[in-house]
């Protein structure tokens, strides 16, 4: 076929045809209103997924359906992995297949390919979607913006082979890197030795990312054919750093203007400080932060609404920055930043096992060092892998009407929410039928609860166990029908002491 976008002309090759046709239902898109995700038939969709970068080159088949069973019984309907993975162009999968014919992008090797279809079928008949990462964003450019192998002439050709091949699988274009981006170790060296930073090149990489974007969609719509009208659910992972002066760390900042780019993501990330002034990051006791910002760029006039996500929070048993010299970050830490990010507007949520993510296995894989694990069989088990289903749970009880009204609602809550992961997160129906608190600290709070119709008369309170998924209903005085909005329509809530346990969420909802 022939691919063209203005004056560009480029003849790609025909390839082989995957070993698994990828049916129609498999596609995710928005909501009518830009901001969540829905299947094709239009019931709601929460996206609960889990980081599994090296799925596809470092697990066989056998360990792979280990994996994903385990995955498929906590909930989780989407994994991210890599096609082109981060471990490089000459190191073969588990088969001993490499990725490409010569180390050419332009020339898959089918073995290595065919296991990776195989893998999608078997995570489709556990329940589970791949979210496709085609190429890690260092074959764009690396940290001191080198140039590699997926340039703007390469691109569209293997992204065509990658859409014609998997259409309808969510993809994530690169991994780990921003498309507008200055000599990141320069800056680094410069600030160490000290004195006055030189001014720096800008390299802005996006025509590669929009020739792979082309190609992805190009690809997709010659594998459905037929005139079927369809659009990719496409975006990148931008890192949780960013230059001063430059788009912040989030999709929509660098390419809000693209007509592929149908989600919003940012990577909040594993640290809680900046490690390498004056480049700021992302604090990850703040992952609600980007999500926020993105939420509400989506609301400013004339802009495009589009689902957000953080692609990347901080991943358990993970060393805080990757460092041994630090503690790592427990469930209750990845419990909390799922609960605040969701309530903020996510349109699910993205949780990540430090040894899972890069499947170390003793004497086979040796971890990076970033966290204590060296066995991805254990980091499986993991306290928090078990608890984040309960988010889904609580989003999904309200109902598929109830799913598409839910807003952030952090301005019902009234005083002091708390800062970073401390913070007491509000989210509600904006039909007036339910209202969300998640508190992490166990400490009172108050809420106005006049967002309720009939200000809450005949509502039912509860605690949401957000270890184990579980309703506790409580007496509930309330204010009185017809209350306004004001002193007469706050309460104030104090969560149970319990179960070894301080975080809880509050639901107020109608009853008839």
């Amino acid at each position: 076929m022939r691919l063209k976008e203005g004056l560009l002309s480029i003849v790609l090759p025909v390839f082989v045809a995957a070993a698994w046709n990828v049916p129609p239902e498999y596609g995710l898109i928005p909501s009518s209103d830009g901001r969540f995700l829905r299947n094709t038939n239009g019931r709601p969709f929460f996206w609960q997924a889990d980081t599994a970068w090296l799925l596809f080159h470092r697990l066989n088949y056998t360990e792979a359906e280990t994996y994903l069973s385990d995955r498929a019984s906590k909930g989780f309907n989407v994994v991210l992995a890599v096609g082109f993975t981060q471990i490089g162009i000459t190191s073969p999968n588990r088969n001993g297949d490499l990725p490409f014919v010569s180390k050419d992008v332009e020339q898959p090797n089918e073995p290595y390919w065919a296991y990776i279809d195989s893998i999608v079928e078997l995570a489709w008949n556990k329940g589970i979607r791949i979210c496709m990462v085609p190429a890690w964003g260092q074959y764009v450019h690396d940290s001191a913006n080198n140039p590699s192998v997926l340039t703007a002439s390469t691109a569209p050709t293997f992204g065509h082979f990658i859409g014609q091949r998997y259409p309808y699988l969510p993809k994530i274009l690169v991994a780990d890197t921003n498309p507008w981006w200055e000599n990141k170790t320069a800056v680094k060296a410069d600030y160490a030795a000290g004195g006055v930073p030189p001014t720096y090149q800008v390299v802005d990489w996006s025509p590669v990312y929009d020739a792979l974007a082309m190609g992805i969609v190009a690809g997709e719509q010659d594998a459905i054919g037929n005139g079927t009208a369809w659009s990719p659910l496409l975006t990148i992972h931008p890192t949780n750093q960013w230059f001063s002066g430059g788009p912040l760390g989030f999709a929509s900042a660098f390419l809000g203007d693209r007509s592929w780019l149908t989600l919003d993501s940012c990577q909040s990330g594993h640290t809680d400080f900046p490690p390498n002034p004056p480049i700021p990051w992302w604090n990850a006791r703040r992952g609600w932060e980007p999500i926020e910002q993105m939420y509400a760029a989506g609301a400013q006039q004339g802009a495009r609404v589009r689902p957000v996500l953080d692609n990347e929070a901080h991943y358990e048993n993970r060393y805080n920055n990757g460092n041994g010299a630090n503690p790592w970050w427990n469930a209750s830490d990845v419990r909390t930043g799922s609960w605040q990010a969701v309530f903020s507007g996510a349109a699910g949520l993205t949780y990540g096992a430090d040894a899972v993510m890069q499947f170390a296995i003793p004497g086979l894989y040796a971890p990076d060092g970033s966290g204590p694990s060296d066995d991805w069989l254990a980091d499986l088990a993991l306290q928090g892998s078990g608890q984040i289903q309960w988010v889904r749970r609580a989003i999904m009880d309200r109902g598929d009407a109830a799913y598409f009204q839910r807003v952030p609602a952090q301005d019902i809550i009234m005083g002091d929410a708390g800062a970073d992961d401390k913070r007491v997160t509000a989210m509600r129906d904006s039909a007036g039928s339910w209202i969300m608190v998640y508190t992490p600290t166990g400490k009172p709070f108050s809420i106005d609860t006049a967002s309720l119709v009939s200000a809450c008369d005949g509502t039912q309170a509860s605690w949401f166990n957000p270890l184990d998924g579980t309703y506790r209903t409580f007496g509930f005085v309330c204010p009185g029908p017809g209350v306004p909005s004001g002193t007469n329509s706050v309460v104030t809530f104090t969560p149970p002491v319990e179960d070894g346990h301080v975080d809880w969420t509050l639901v107020l909802e109608l009853r008839n």
